[in-house]
């Protein structure tokens, strides 16, 4: 659906009120509320639910990511949560795609946190794993699939999925760039903005209708505007998520970082593609792509 379709005349706001649910804010307020209750319980009970490596439980794999044990730690991912979750609801939202988001925040709050505390064990070491992070990287994976709905459907990008995905191995490559200096993790940069290139190829072979979009809705309060926060966001989380690690901690956080990151995006964007498939399977119009 093309930007002239959306009567993008009307005011953002407008356009935001009209899609406003009270359940929706409930729900997305439910989390850092949780995180913040389950901070204020004692500190020997919120250390009795970590995930330990050498002795992993189910119950503590799922209660360990809604743990924190610093004030710090907690904050940051509280305040990463209100930065990311918030936009991504909107970009999908009025994309049209509130129930693909909420296929994902499920998902992502009781799927995710079992699956990365048990991925976690890839790598041998002893300790105890603690916090959110792996699964707000998750929201930050989902986000090329939102920015780029929200393209589609205002800007009239041609292909959601490409473009997605371009915008995903960007933001791999810079993380491999940003997190450990490595042959590997330069090799993983090179092989992730390649694999970028070629899917913005495929883009751009339709630029001749998406720019004029560009240009007429820039001029348009609001709708520019979070379409711009979905971008720069896709593409900043990826460099304060993976600062160089530290002797003692960085590496576990880096490689839950990362299985956030990456399961979340392809969590996603399979099941879009599941959808297309069965929507053309069924003479439907496909509208995620």
């Amino acid at each position: 659906m093309s930007v002239s379709n959306r009567e993008l005349d009307q005011p953002f706001l407008g356009v935001l009120f009209a899609s406003f649910r009270l359940v929706d804010v409930v729900a997305l307020c439910a989390v850092p509320v949780a995180l913040v209750a389950v901070f204020l319980l004692p500190m020997e009970l919120r250390r009795a639910y970590l995930f330990s490596y050498g002795a992993p439980t189910p119950v503590t794999a799922f209660t360990a990511n809604y743990i924190h044990l610093e004030i710090g730690h907690l904050l940051s991912n509280v305040g990463g949560y209100l930065l990311i979750v918030p936009v991504t609801y909107l970009l999908s939202a009025l994309s049209g795609h509130r129930k693909r988001f909420y296929v994902a925040f499920v998902t992502f709050l009781l799927a995710f946190p079992v699956a990365l505390s048990y991925l976690n064990l890839a790598i041998e070491r002893p300790g105890l794993a603690v916090g959110f992070s792996g699964v707000l990287m998750a929201f930050v994976g989902f986000l090329p699939l939102a920015v780029t709905g929200y393209l589609q459907t205002y800007f009239d990008l041609d292909d959601a999925l490409d473009a997605s995905s371009a915008l995903f191995f960007v933001g791999l490559a810079l993380i491999a760039t940003v997190s450990v200096n490595s042959f590997e993790t330069y090799g993983l940069a090179v092989a992730s903005l390649l694999a970028a290139t070629l899917y913005a190829l495929s883009v751009t072979e339709n630029r001749d209708a998406f720019l004029p979009n560009v240009k007429a809705a820039s001029g348009v309060a609001g709708h520019f505007e979070l379409a711009s926060l979905g971008l720069f966001l896709t593409l900043l989380v990826p460099l304060a998520a993976f600062p160089g690690p530290s002797v003692t901690t960085g590496v576990v956080n880096l490689y839950v970082h990362l299985l956030g990151y990456a399961l979340g995006f392809i969590a996603t964007y399979l099941t879009v593609q599941v959808a297309d498939s069965i929507s053309v399977n069924d003479g439907t119009t496909v509208a995620a792509r």
